[in-house]
């Protein structure tokens, strides 16, 4: 039984470096979307595969290639955190700049580079005792140090979700297409890779035989590998770079004048929702409808937040809910179905529909239609 295992870990830990590869190759074919999203992507599968194949074949490789290599622990454990960063910033629209200052997020791992491959070069013995009677304490300090940078980057990451679960709701009408739960998801891989270098530093300070600690970690980062390897391949950029919104637009702070909602602005707003029905475009944006009534879209995002107390999504929605309602009495639409009412109101989909309209009047559409039979 025992060499059943041993043969399904290997199978599993060849197939999510393949994995990891094949994916990368299809994130950056020259038919897929080219995207820097999908580059810092493609870098943390790259990252993750090869920490994978280290712990598998490094043992061997290092013992026929050099025995000066003082092994404190394995250096692209601290790439898999900056990368992430990096990706959650350019998949929310937060374009990550290719400067020198890039270089500071890796400092650790150039560090512990440096260190293994020149420690055992030091022609000390004093030095090389010092070394061996201290690798425990070098091992703990490692995992410490993987741990602290693991948990800032998930705290940013973190921020980064909170901050666009609400410029989502700012900026579309529609959500369809925009799955910021992958955001969600993705934290909560690395919350769990996280966790496991959490015991790992528990098995480093109490446990004396960790021989079992790399295929541990190997199994973990290739189970990584499937779940982000699958995920990625299916999301898209929540805004493309063409499409994308600023969360901090240079210039469009909110003057003390607009501190409160303009009386006259908002009017401008309800007359113009009312008269040009411009919820009925199903890909509407706060920013498109600023633009259309000649307002910033700070102005407009104060109008909306402070003069009808909903955000714009809300705002929006339930304009598209009012005339599904009229569709509803009209006899010209009797020839729509439920769903073929909701498009023509501005709706993208059926689950949507339905989710916004029962919220907002709390019958499902069939039962509100119902209601209206005499």
């Amino acid at each position: 039984m025992s060499e059943f295992f041993k043969q399904l870990f290997l199978v599993f830990t060849y197939a999510g470096i393949g994995l990891g590869l094949f994916v990368v190759l299809i994130l950056n074919n020259k038919s897929a979307r080219r995207s820097r999203a999908n580059l810092f992507l493609s870098i943390l599968l790259i990252s993750l595969s090869f920490s994978v194949a280290h712990i598998l074949f490094a043992g061997a490789v290092i013992d026929h290639l050099s025995a000066q290599v003082y092994s404190i622990g394995d250096p692209t454990f601290y790439l898999i955190a900056p990368l992430l960063w990096f990706y959650t910033n350019e998949l929310t629209g937060h374009r990550i700049r290719m400067q020198g200052s890039l270089l500071l997020h890796f400092i650790p791992f150039f560090l512990i580079v440096i260190f293994s491959l020149s420690f055992r070069s030091i022609n000390s013995e004093s030095f090389l005792k010092f070394l061996d009677y201290n690798h425990k304490l070098f091992t703990i300090l490692f995992w410490v140090s993987v741990v602290v940078q693991f948990s800032v980057y998930l705290i940013f990451v973190r921020k980064i979700w909170i901050h666009y679960q609400k410029f989502v709701h700012d900026e579309v009408s529609n959500k369809e297409g925009i799955d910021i739960e992958w955001v969600r998801f993705f934290m909560i891989v690395f919350l769990l890779i996280n966790l496991f270098f959490m015991f790992s530093l528990f098995a480093a300070i109490h446990l004396h035989n960790g021989a079992w600690l790399p295929k541990a970690t190997a199994l973990i980062f290739s189970v990584s590998i499937f779940a982000l390897g699958y995920k990625g391949i299916l999301q898209k950029e929540l805004f493309q770079r063409d499409e994308a919104i600023p969360l901090d637009v240079p210039g469009e702070s909110i003057p003390d004048s607009f501190s409160k909602p303009d009386q006259e602005l908002l009017n401008k707003l309800l007359a113009y929702m009312t008269e040009k029905e411009p919820f009925l475009d199903a890909e509407l944006t706060l920013s498109q409808l600023a633009k259309d009534i000649n307002m910033s879209r700070s102005q407009l995002s104060v109008v909306i937040n402070e003069g009808t107390g909903d955000n714009f999504y809300d705002f929006v929605n339930k304009y598209r809910v009012e005339e599904v309602k009229r569709l509803m009495m009209d006899p010209k639409a009797s020839k729509y179905n439920l769903l073929g009412i909701a498009i023509e109101a501005g709706f993208k989909s059926k689950s949507t529909f339905n989710l916004i309209f029962k919220r907002f009047t709390g019958l499902t559409p069939s039962e509100y239609k119902r209601n209206l039979i005499p």
